[in-house]
C-alpha cells in the first residue's frame, strides 16, 4: 500500500508536471495567442527551466533551518502563485517573467519531497517511494497534459495553468493532512552543504541528468510541430499523441520501481539512458512515418521517467549534510538540460530544417549522458567487487 505522505507528494509532482510539460503540447496555440514564432514560444520552456535553477539558490540561502513540512507548504504556495500569474500574462515579456516565477519552486519541491520520502521510507523502500513520488509527474503527462492539449484546442491554451494552480491548492491541503511534522535538516553552516561537491561522483550524476534529459527535451519541446508538420497528424489528435507518451512515462516509472529491488540504481539509469539515445536516433530518421513517430516518442518519454528515480536516489546517497542542496541540484540539472535542449532543438528549425531535426542535437546530448552514467555504473561495480573480495577474505 502506498503511504499517504507519498500520495501527497505525488499530487504535488502532478501539479508540477502539468505546469512544466503542458507548454510543450500547446506550443503552437500559445505562440499564436501571443503573436510570436514557435522558436520564440520555446523560450517559455527555457524561462521555466531557468526559474528552477534560480530557485535552488533561494532554497540554499533562505530555507536552511526550516522544518521540512513548513518548507513544503511555502513551496506549494509558490507553485499556486506562479501558475496564477501565467494565466494572466498578456504578452511575450510578461509570459517569460511569469514562467520564470512558476519555475522557482519546482526544484525545491522535488528536493524536499525526495528527502521526506527517504526519511519516512521503510527499510529498502527509499528508491521505490521516490519513484512513486515522481509518478505524479508521469500521470500529469498521461492525463493532465493531454487534457490541457484538448482544452487549448477547444477553449484556451491558458487552461493548463489554471489546472496547475487549482491542483496546488489541493496539494497544500494534502501536505497538511498527510505529511507528518519533520524537523529541519541539521544545519552545520552554509559551507557544509557544499562539501559533498568536492567528490567526483555527484558531478557524474548531475552531468548525466542535464545532458541526458537535455537530449530528450531537444526533441520533445517541439513534439507538437513534429507531429503536425512532419508526421502529418491533425492538431485535433495531439491530445491522443500526448496521452500515449504520458502512458509510456507512467509505465517507465513504475517499471523502474518494480526493478529497483533487483538491479542497482546506476545499472538501471545507464540502461534507460542508452535506450533513450537509440530512440532519438531512430526518430531523426523515421519521424515522417506517423506510427513510428508516435511509438518512438512514447519510447523516449518512458525512458526519461525510467531513469529519474534512480538518478534522484544516487545524488542523495553520499550527500550527508548537503542532501537538500543535492536533491535540488538534481532538478536544477534536469531543468538546465530542459532549457539547453529546448534552445538547441530550436536551432535547426530556425535555420529552416524540418521539425524532426530537433532530435539531432538531442542525439549527441543523450549519448554524452549515457557515457557519464556508464562511468558511474563502472565505479559502482568496481566498489561492489571490492566489498565482495573484502568479505571473502
Amino acid at each position: 500500500m502506498i503511504p499517504k505522505h507519498v500520495l501527497a507528494l505525488s499530487l504535488g509532482t502532478l501539479a508540477l508536471g502539468i505546469a512544466e510539460f503542458a507548454m510543450m503540447s500547446i506550443l503552437l496555440p500559445a505562440a499564436e495567442g501571443l503573436g510570436v514564432s514557435v522558436p520564440e514560444a520555446g523560450h517559455f520552456i527555457s524561462a521555466y527551466a531557468t526559474g528552477v535553477c534560480a530557485g535552488v539558490a533561494l532554497m540554499v540561502t533562505v530555507a536552511r533551518g526550516m522544518p521540512l513540512r513548513t518548507l513544503l507548504l511555502v513551496i506549494v504556495g509558490l507553485i499556486c502563485a506562479g501558475n496564477a500569474l501565467t494565466i494572466l500574462a498578456p504578452d511575450y515579456h510578461l509570459m517569460i517573467v511569469s514562467r520564470f516565477i512558476a519555475g522557482l519552486p519546482h526544484g525545491a519541491f522535488f528536493g524536499v519531497g525526495s528527502i521526506v520520502c527517504t526519511q519516512l521510507a521503510a527499510p529498502g523502500r527509499a528508491s521505490r517511494d521516490v519513484c512513486l513520488m515522481v509518478a505524479g509527474m508521469t500521470v500529469a503527462n498521461l492525463a493532465g497534459v493531454p487534457l490541457s492539449s484538448f482544452l487549448a484546442w477547444a477553449v484556451s491554451w491558458r487552461c493548463a495553468f489554471a489546472i496547475a494552480a487549482v491542483l496546488a491548492l489541493a496539494v497544500f491541503a494534502a501536505v497538511r493532512l498527510w505529511v507528518p511534522p519533520l524537523p529541519a535538516l541539521p544545519n552545520k553552516g552554509f559551507a557544509a552543504q557544499f562539501r559533498f561537491l568536492t567528490h567526483f561522483e555527484p558531478w557524474l550524476v548531475f552531468g548525466a541528468i542535464g545532458l541526458g534529459n537535455g537530449g530528450f527535451f531537444a526533441y520533445y519541446s517541439y513534439v507538437n510541430p513534429v507531429m503536425e508538420h512532419v508526421a502529418g497528424i491533425p492538431a485535433s489528435m495531439m491530445s491522443v499523441v500526448i496521452t500515449v507518451a504520458g502512458a509510456a512515462m507512467v509505465f517507465g516509472n513504475l517499471f523502474c520501481a518494480r526493478l529497483s529491488s533487483r538491479f542497482s540504481d546506476p545499472a538501471l539509469a545507464a540502461a534507460g539512458q542508452g535506450t533513450l539515445f537509440l530512440g532519438l536516433v531512430a526518430l531523426f530518421f523515421v519521424a515522417q512515418w506517423a506510427p513510428a513517430a508516435v511509438a518512438l516518442t512514447a519510447l523516449v518519454a518512458g525512458c526519461v521517467f525510467f531513469i529519474s528515480g534512480p538518478e534522484q536516489v544516487m545524488v542523495l546517497e553520499n550527500a550527508k549534510e548537503g542532501k537538500l542542496l543535492a536533491a535540488a541540484l538534481a532538478q536544477c540539472s534536469f531543468n538546465a538540460g530542459n532549457a539547453i535542449g529546448a534552445w538547441l532543438g530550436g536551432l535547426p528549425i530556425e535555420s529552416g530544417e524540418p521539425a524532426n531535426w530537433a532530435a539531432l542535437p538531442g542525439i549527441f546530448l543523450a549519448l554524452a549522458g549515457f557515457g557519464l552514467l556508464f562511468a558511474k555504473w563502472l565505479i559502482h561495480s568496481a566498489r561492489r567487487r571490492e566489498r565482495r573480495a573484502a568479505r571473502a577474505e
